[in-house]
């Protein structure tokens, strides 16, 4: 839907493994994790451990996962002969774990070995409640990540978006690899543009509780929401400013749609724009001092970038009807929708230094509201090319496209949010 107007232990120092400088994935093998005991518990979460933790590796793109090393029992294989066999198979890291359940507090113990020396690489224990095993498993991803890369992995964010399933729109959660959902509004209104803090404890988002598009905020810590901002007519979710400190959002207040900069207790301080035309969908620049947003000051919705105090306003040429951008992570890109006149709405990617465009996909119905992996080298969006809305990630040169789950009802608007360390 468019809405235009509207403890951690190591072998060796902390050095990273190294990538291709190509882009070539890594090849590791991802052992069966061992039950410590013989418990049932322990059995069980053996299992459920490895297979959310292999399954991260793949959805990173940065591995690939070696199977079928073995072809009798893998636990009564000598370790020397295991490596030997994982080499042949083509692995070159090979990661194992242990599992133990003591009463509610689940123990993982990780271990990841160079298939050639043998040398452990990398170690770690995590410990938490067994109901947190889902966020376990991603913590260890997310380490795994960073020991490659130099950078945390993504597995630990989360997606919010909007659903219809119950005949209204109510806000809905759900883990980046699309499980664990959750509702998270039951008010039977239309609740809309949900998008996150930069720290993830909170989301704002539009709602039409008190028959007037208010803004909200919800705080995810403290289970609490509030309104911010009620001006009679449009209160449109924005972006937070980088720091976490203010929002930017477009208020009609009877008059056209402009953008304002308020702070999170809804006081209004600064009027960005202000013209007989609509402005709407501001995203801030992760320099905190930028903003991208769309404006029909040309006659049709337009892609514009200033500066955050209104000045330096430029327009960043493109061919269509332009909605929804998200600045990137890094800077340097700002991804959006666009329509040419007769055809659908789909995503592309604005390349800031060299103004080039790219078209991420291509005339398969409607692909909006896209908006950016915390790591910047994914984004998720909404598309009816099913025949109804539902939500999907893929990379940013458009390959690897998945749906994020299976739910009734129409999804839309979905915001990604930053890694959850909690």
């Amino acid at each position: 839907m468019t809405l235009f107007f509207a403890v951690a232990v190591y072998a060796r120092n902390d050095v990273y493994l190294s990538l291709s400088a190509t882009g070539k994935r890594s090849d590791i093998a991802v052992e069966y994790f061992i039950a410590a005991d013989e418990k049932a518990d322990s059995v069980k979460y053996a299992k459920l451990l490895k297979e959310i933790i292999e399954n991260d590796l793949i959805l990173s793109r940065y591995f690939n996962v070696i199977q079928n090393a073995f072809e009798g029992d893998e636990s009564t294989t000598a370790f020397k002969k295991k490596l030997f066999l994982w080499e042949k198979r083509g692995a070159s890291v090979l990661l194992t774990a242990s599992v133990s359940v003591d009463s509610d507090k689940l123990v993982l113990e990780t271990k990841m070995f160079d298939v050639v020396s043998g040398e452990i690489i990398w170690k770690r224990n995590y410990k938490n409640e067994a109901l947190n095993y889902r966020y376990m498993a991603h913590e260890a991803s997310d380490e795994i990540v960073r020991k490659f890369t130099g950078e945390m992995g993504i597995a630990r964010s989360k997606i919010v978006f909007v659903n219809d399933s119950t005949r209204f729109k109510e806000l809905y959660i759900i883990d980046y690899d699309g499980c664990n959902l959750h509702r998270l509004t039951k008010d039977s209104k239309i609740n809309i543009l949900p998008k996150w803090s930069p720290n993830g404890e909170q989301i704002i988002y539009t709602s039409y509780l008190y028959n007037n598009p208010d803004l909200f905020v919800l705080n995810l810590v403290k289970n609490r929401r509030s309104i911010i901002s009620k001006y009679q007519g449009l209160n449109a979710a924005g972006s937070f400013s980088p720091d976490g400190k203010k929002i930017l959002l477009t208020l009609s207040r009877g008059r056209y749609p402009n953008l304002y900069l308020i702070n999170t207790s809804g006081e209004i301080l600064q009027r960005i724009t202000d013209g007989s035309y609509i402005d709407t969908s501001p995203s801030f620049a992760p320099n905190g001092r930028e903003i991208v947003f769309i404006s029909d000051r040309p006659g049709y919705p337009q892609l514009y970038i200033m500066n955050v105090d209104g000045g330096n306003i430029r327009r960043l040429t493109t061919s269509g009807f332009c909605d929804s951008p998200s600045w990137s992570p890094h800077g340097d890109k700002i991804v959006f929708t666009m329509r040419h006149p007769e055809g659908n709405y789909d995503l592309y990617v604005y390349d800031l230094p060299t103004a080039n465009i790219t078209k991420l996909t291509n005339n398969q119905r409607n692909n909006e509201n896209p908006t950016w992996s915390p790591d910047g080298r994914f984004v998720t969006f909404c598309s009816n090319k099913s025949d109804k809305g539902e939500i999907y990630v893929m990379a940013i040169d458009g390959s690897g496209i998945r749906k994020l789950t299976e739910i009734p009802g129409t999804s839309y608007s979905p915001s990604w949010s930053p890694v959850l360390t909690r």
